[in-house]
C-alpha cells in the first residue's frame, strides 16, 4: 500500500466514525451539554479537534485558507478563531457555537484534507513549514499558548498530517464517543 492510499484510508475511517458514531447518534440539541455536571461539552471537543486539523493542515502544511473561513457564520464564530486551540473548555464560546454546524465543519475539514491528499502534491511533507506564522496569523496569544508554539515550532511538515489531523483526531473521537455514551446515546 502506497503512502497517499494509506493516509487517504485513515481519514475516510475518521470520517466515517465520527459521522456515523457520533454526529448521527447525539442530537445536535445535546452536545452543549456537560456530562455529569462536569466534564467537556461534546461541541467544544469536536470545535477543538477541527480547528487543530483545519489551522494545522490548511493554515501550516499547505499555507492555504482555512475551511472556517467558509463556515465561521454558520458555527458561530468569525472572530478570535484561535479560540479552541486549547486543551480546556472555553465555557463562553460553548454557548456561541452551533453544534449541528460545528460537527458539520469538522466533517468539511476532513474532506478537505481528503481532497487534497487524493490528488495534491505530498512532496511538502518533507519540508519544515512556519507554524509560528500560521499561528500569529489568527491572532494566537503567544502568553496563553506559548506550549502550542513550541510543540509545532520546527517540527517537520507530516507532523501536521500524521498527528493533527490523524492522530489527535482519532484521540477525540475517543473522546466524543465517550461523552457520546454517558449522555445516553450508545448504540450498543
Amino acid at each position: 500500500m502506497d503512502l497517499r492510499t494509506w493516509i487517504t484510508n485513515d481519514l475516510t475511517s475518521l470520517r466515517t466514525r465520527l459521522d456515523s458514531g457520533v454526529f448521527s447518534l447525539l442530537p445536535a440539541d445535546r452536545m452543549s451539554e456537560r456530562v455529569d455536571g462536569g466534564g467537556v461539552a461534546a461541541v467544544y471537543v469536536a470545535w477543538h479537534t477541527a480547528r487543530h486539523h483545519d489551522l494545522a493542515v490548511n493554515g501550516v502544511l499547505r499555507g492555504v485558507d482555512e475551511v472556517l473561513d467558509t463556515w465561521g457564520d454558520r458555527v458561530g464564530v468569525v472572530g478570535d478563531t484561535w479560540r479552541g486551540l486549547a486543551e480546556g473548555e472555553d465555557l463562553d464560546l460553548v454557548q456561541q457555537l452551533d453544534p449541528a454546524a460545528v460537527g458539520q465543519y469538522l466533517l468539511a475539514v476532513i474532506d478537505s484534507t481528503l481532497g487534497w491528499v487524493s490528488t495534491g502534491d505530498l512532496t511538502v511533507l518533507d519540508t519544515v513549514p512556519d507554524s509560528t506564522a500560521a499561528l500569529e496569523r489568527i491572532g494566537t496569544p503567544e502568553d496563553r499558548f506559548d506550549w502550542l508554539y513550541s510543540m509545532w515550532n520546527e517540527k517537520p511538515a507530516h507532523f501536521f498530517l500524521a498527528w493533527e489531523a490523524l492522530g489527535h483526531g482519532f484521540n477525540h473521537l475517543g473522546e466524543l464517543i465517550t461523552l457520546r455514551n454517558r449522555l445516553g446515546f450508545s448504540r450498543f
